[in-house]
């Protein structure tokens, strides 16, 4: 039994490497058809959307007709969700390295406000993508959850930033993970953790009904 455990393991660990790998293969070429700019969102959404059904225990899913399903379904929505991302980052970017200002103490005031958008920024990203593939909504009220679930489970956030902060970690120390995992084992990550909070949000939502109708 413990010989047919470990085998059990070893050959998830080996079906889950090989669906990291091949995932961000289609990512990153999914992402390249559209010249990134266009390909960006609907790849990620596709890719998000095999990485749900991965965390809901689905077994044997068929990436490439999911995310080819997904990425034709989802690229007029999915692309507005992508481009608005990309624009606030490029946004940031030029501000963090062209704003000069006369005065020294406004300039590090306006330094630190950048830095806190960035990171606001940062975190609504890691949840939009996961929130955007488990529930249907509206483009605006995506951002505007993702600020709420942040304010109403700091901890789980914490938890969340902290696993993509140490992936970050792993691809600067080995990059050859960046270039076969980079987009996969991220998605992978985060949507597994994100799944987790929305479950346990939903559990919490429900029991308030519940007592309100006490």
């Amino acid at each position: 039994m413990l010989g047919n455990g470990f085998i059990s393991k070893f050959y998830f660990f080996g079906e889950t490497v090989l669906l990291l790998l091949y995932v961000n293969f289609l990512w990153v070429c999914f992402t390249l058809a559209g010249a990134v700019v266009f390909g960006f969102g609907p790849s990620t959404v596709a890719m998000f959307t095999i990485f749900r059904r991965w965390s809901q225990g689905e077994e044997d899913i068929p990436a490439f007709k999911v995310f080819w399903r997904t990425y034709k379904k989802e690229f007029i929505r999915a692309n507005g969700l992508g481009i608005l991302i990309l624009l606030f980052a490029y946004m940031l970017y030029i501000n963090f390295h062209f704003l000069q200002l006369d005065n020294a103490a406004l300039q590090q005031v306006m330094e630190k406000v950048l830095i806190f958008v960035s990171i606001v920024l940062g975190i609504m990203v890691i949840y939009i993508f996961p929130m955007y593939v488990h529930y249907d909504n509206k483009l605006y009220n995506y951002v505007k959850n993702a600020i709420l679930i942040t304010v109403y489970s700091p901890i789980r956030t914490i938890y969340l930033v902290s696993a993509c902060l140490t992936l970050y970690y792993l691809f600067f120390k080995l990059p050859v993970f960046l270039f076969f995992f980079g987009g996969s084992l991220s998605s992978l990550v985060i949507m597994w953790i994100a799944h987790r909070t929305f479950l346990r949000l939903e559990i919490k939502q429900e029991q308030l009904q519940e007592t309100e109708a006490l």
